[in-house]
């Protein structure tokens, strides 16, 4: 028997109402046990956190980012995180189901850059107006009145979210997508990379041409549509390869492919490496640490 990535759902503790609990490091520390802290997570809700206080590297699909006094870390639901020494930093966090925040502030999240960051170091958000959106979140998260502060708060942080995301450095490079059609393409292909391949079924799906999407694609992110099509592929199965212990065999079906020896040779043409090559040496990185 194989095992996937372990998930965690959002289990909010007793007394707390809605989808969104505004707790601490040290509460979850507490409350789930050091041993919930040591294996890869793949969330089912979304987690904000402000560092008070310590240094750690928190690792977010692969890429390790080191956090500081000040800094803010968003990892969304879907993604796989990996702990640092989470018992060196402190700081308030805020855990939520994606359903908490409104449907037209993830519009304008998911429309407001091509790629929306993990990491925003203290000096990009200090002073900012995100800065203040947040703080008012915190205000409002210990409101009394649950009836009144649940509504309120998912107003708040739908707001700090949203001035989150446009809190970038100038020349950083980071911009609002040229078109919308690239943003449809994009939430598209995070829908349906488990089943479509190839650009022309997402041309078909969003009524565009093949060409249409390439060149949104590459003024975009400078890569074609089918090199975002097989980066995303390439992503999930290195998460469930690193992460998991389900069989290669198992991982090619998921990722929708009819045969594993397609699977392996379409991996390895992308990475240079084999699956099972590519499982081995995470993992040997890993004993290594």
């Amino acid at each position: 028997m194989g095992q996937s990535i372990r998930p965690v759902r959002y289990e909010p503790p007793p007394g707390v109402t809605g989808e969104i609990e505004l707790t601490s490091l040290a509460r979850m520390r507490a409350r789930s046990g050091p041993h919930e802290f040591v294996a890869p997570q793949r969330l089912g809700f979304d987690l904000l956190i402000e560092i008070e206080a310590g240094h750690t590297v928190h690792t977010v699909d692969f890429t390790g980012h080191p956090l500081a006094p000040g800094d803010l870390l968003w990892v969304r639901s879907g993604q796989v995180q990996q702990w640092g020494a989470i018992d060196h930093i402190e700081g308030p966090v805020f855990l939520f189901t994606p359903s908490a925040i409104d449907i037209g502030t993830w519009e304008l999240i998911r429309s407001a850059g091509v790629a929306t960051p993990n990491h925003w170091a203290a000096a990009t958000v200090a002073g900012t107006p995100a800065a203040a959106a947040l703080a008012t979140a915190f205000v409002t998260a210990a409101a009394p009145d649950a009836s009144l502060r649940d509504a309120a708060l998912a107003v708040a942080l739908a707001a700090a979210l949203l001035l989150l995301v446009m809190a970038v450095p100038e020349g950083s490079g980071r911009r609002p997508p040229t078109h919308e059609a690239f943003v449809w393409f994009r939430d598209e292909l995070e829908n349906s990379f488990r089943t479509r391949h190839k650009v022309a079924d997402y041309a078909a799906r969003l009524g565009y041409s093949t060409r249409t999407l390439n060149r949104l694609a590459r003024e975009n992110t400078g890569l074609s549509a089918k090199q975002l099509v097989d980066e995303r592929i390439v992503l999930e199965a290195k998460r469930q390869l690193a992460h998991g212990r389900n069989p290669v065999a198992r991982i090619a079906e998921d990722l929708g492919f009819d045969d594993p020896s397609n699977f392996s040779k379409y991996f390895q043409h992308r990475t240079g490496t084999t699956p099972a090559a590519f499982r081995d040496r995470v993992r040997l990185d890993a004993n290594h640490r």
